[in-house]
């Protein structure tokens, strides 16, 4: 019941951000009573990370769905999605964060931010500036344009090769384990004009829903009838 609860709420954050952009969807790996025993027996040790061994099943691990969103266009000169692994870096309060979300607009001076009012980061690790009443152009690679023939800077993409370095906070942003300087997303190509789809699937995530809610209603139902057993034991043992 504990490793269905579980699975419910990450099904509905998944659903909760089915429209946003850059999303990408979560999931469990769960692990059955003969793969926790086999698992204990191969530590050879307490692990706390299983921890005691029942007759359930046990979440092991959260992991992210990093697989590639649909493309949507909106024509917004603002709007920038990543085609391919990386991601934009961004400047927060708590440090630089990066995420899939292009959904960006300017502030008052100029700058690209999202719309929490976090700045694009150049590839100097800098805020990206725009210039005032010039169109903005933005190629594959990053490379900022202006009318009139300005060039303006690069934008960061980042790439992580390793999922487990990345952390997830809100907001759609994520945070990197190690500080060091990530490697450059050589591959990727930025699309001006267009979003990233969540990679959510609805009607997926609500069958998931579904049948998580039945193993929880179906482990109310164990519990239950256990419980009634042993009240009517103790009841009879009672009187005898």
């Amino acid at each position: 019941m504990t490793a269905a609860e579980k699975k419910s709420s990450i099904t509905s954050n998944n659903l909760a951000n089915a429209d946003t952009a850059g999303f990408k969807r979560a999931g469990s790996l769960q692990r059955s009573f003969p793969e926790m025993l086999l698992k204990k027996i191969e530590s050879g040790k307490n692990n706390r990370e299983i921890g005691s061994i029942s007759s359930g099943v046990y979440t092991e691990r959260k992991f992210k769905d990093m697989r590639q969103g649909g493309m949507r266009k909106t024509g917004n000169k603002l709007d920038l999605s990543i085609q391919g692994d990386g991601f934009f870096a961004v400047q927060t309060p708590g440090g630089i964060r990066y995420t899939r979300n292009g959904n960006f607009t300017l502030n008052r001076k100029s700058e690209i931010v999202t719309q929490s009012g976090y700045h694009l980061l150049d590839t100097d690790g800098e805020p990206v500036q725009t210039i005032p009443e010039r169109e903005i152009f933005i190629n594959g690679q990053g490379q900022l344009s202006f009318s009139g023939g300005l060039e303006g800077a690069e934008i960061a993409v980042v790439n992580f090769p390793e999922e487990e370095n990345l952390i997830q906070e809100g907001d759609n942003l994520y945070a990197s384990v190690d500080e060091a300087q990530m490697p450059a997303a050589t591959d990727a190509v930025i699309l001006q004009g267009y979003l990233e789809n969540s990679n959510v699937e609805i009607v997926k995530e609500m069958v998931n829903m579904i049948k998580t809610t039945r193993h929880y209603e179906a482990g109310q139902k164990v519990i239950s009838s256990i419980d009634d057993s042993l009240g009517k034991a103790i009841n009879e043992v009672g009187r005898a």
